[in-house]
């Protein structure tokens, strides 16, 4: 009995970390898929070989069953599957992998798991945002905006990424989070105009920028990889939150829209911008991946591989574009196919999450903001421009399944490359 008392402990507490490190790494912002096989991994290399692992939505649980025949399960609850903490996945992922290599029992697996949990931030927190400006100015840029525009894109971003966390830390709704922020960003934008800083050009490129940002691209991509992965009800519930999301910026719209009826703009302005060259287009989308990352919470080692991940997107964006004469609409989704296949074969030598290579890649090289911009234009000039927003939701879902159909396609390669073997996705 004392022996079975021992060997049940030592299980629960195999058990313990195994949930612990599920949860976690879905909080971190990692799709269903890449934490299944990661807890899987771990669980056999403690020894619990008939262990099954299920994760609904976000509710995670473990299931092993004993020699004896008893089933010993442990389930938890994320708190979240919205957030998307670059750094944070690659020392879960890091943490996962020592777990795994090295055999270890609980109490050691879960000091591995407490000393990734508990590591010095790469960046200052008050460093991060400033990724986002960059971010923003680059966006602005690649559609075409002036360098005035640009630059109110990323000052006017920081203030709305502030107000963003300032209502999360008070547990306010997603959606009602978003539909404050979509305001506030048109405001700002509509303050500067007064004074004379902008034109309505700059403004209405200016506004389309931070809105764009506001889409939540981690939770699109993450949906289109749960769902490609056959996790319906984790997909689904991803899918939701970005539908919340999405709706917050509807809201915030049409506030800002309905207030713009009362205001006569003068003529109407004409909703196409300048295209960049090949070059700029692809060394503003290098620029961007990079803000992205560190905007995204990403350490000094995620910088090269997002600028690789900016150029290798840009530079098959540009040429559809260019070359082949292929819409965005659709050139940005089969980039982004590019780009899921190679931070799928590039994930696993570079010890970086698969999901923080693609996004770095999509928003620095693909966000559709000239598409929202021309929406933007209409309404402030009071003609329905709700099919340039329906477009743009298109192709930002079109870039997450891109991105997805990327990753599976490298995924069935390694597997037939392995001979029929399960390949782990990270």
């Amino acid at each position: 009995m004392a022996i079975r008392e021992g060997a049940d402990r030592e299980v629960w507490g195999a058990l313990d970390f195994l949930t612990r490190l599920a949860v976690s790494m879905l909080e971190a912002g990692f799709p269903s898929e890449p934490m299944t096989d990661a807890v899987a991994a771990c669980a056999a290399a403690m020894g619990l070989d008939r262990v099954t692992v299920i994760g609904l939505g976000r509710v995670v649980t473990i299931e092993y069953l004993a020699v004896d025949g008893r089933a010993l399960t442990r389930t938890a609850t994320a708190a979240t599957v919205d957030a998307f903490d670059c750094e944070r996945m690659k020392r879960l992922l890091t943490a996962a992998r020592e777990a795994a290599v090295s055999g270890a029992d609980a109490e050691t697996a879960h000091r591995i798991l407490d000393a990734a949990e508990t590591r010095k931030l790469p960046w200052p927190r008050w460093f991060v945002p400033f990724g986002g400006a960059l971010l923003a100015l680059c966006i602005a840029l690649q559609v075409g905006g002036s360098g005035a525009a640009a630059l109110a894109a990323a000052v006017v971003l920081l203030p709305v990424f502030w107000l963003g966390q300032g209502l999360g830390s008070l547990a306010i709704p997603r959606l009602y989070g978003v539909a404050l922020q979509a305001p506030l960003a048109a405001t700002l934008c509509a303050l500067l105009h007064l004074v004379g800083a902008l034109t309505m050009t700059e403004v209405a490129v200016a506004i389309a920028t931070n809105w764009v940002l506001l889409v939540p691209m981690p939770q699109l991509v993450a949906t289109a990889i749960d769902a490609v992965s056959s996790d319906t009800v984790a997909a689904t519930a991803r899918a939701a939150s970005a539908l919340l999301a999405v709706g917050g910026i509807a809201m915030g719209g049409a506030l800002v829209f309905a207030v713009s009826q009362r205001f006569s703009f003068g003529e109407s302005i004409d909703p196409t911008l300048p295209q960049l060259p090949i070059w700029l287009a692809i060394t503003f989308s290098i620029l961007g991946a990079l803000g992205n990352a560190v905007f995204n919470r990403g350490g000094p080692d995620l910088l090269l591989p997002a600028a690789a991940a900016g150029l290798l997107t840009a530079s098959v964006n540009q040429p559809l574009i260019h070359a082949a004469h292929i819409p965005p609409d659709w050139s940005g989704p089969l980039a982004a196919v590019a780009l899921g296949f190679a931070a799928a074969a590039c994930a696993l030598p570079l010890r970086l999450p698969m999901t923080a290579l693609a996004l770095v890649g999509i928003t620095g090289a693909l966000l559709p903001g000239l598409t929202l911009y021309q929406g933007l234009v209409l309404e402030l000039f009071h003609v329905s421009g709700i099919g340039y927003f329906v477009r743009t939701f298109a192709v930002c879902v079109g870039l997450g399944v891109g991105a997805a159909l990327g990753v599976i396609l490298n995924w069935l390669l390694q597997r037939a490359r392995a001979h029929g073997h399960r390949v782990i996705i990270t």
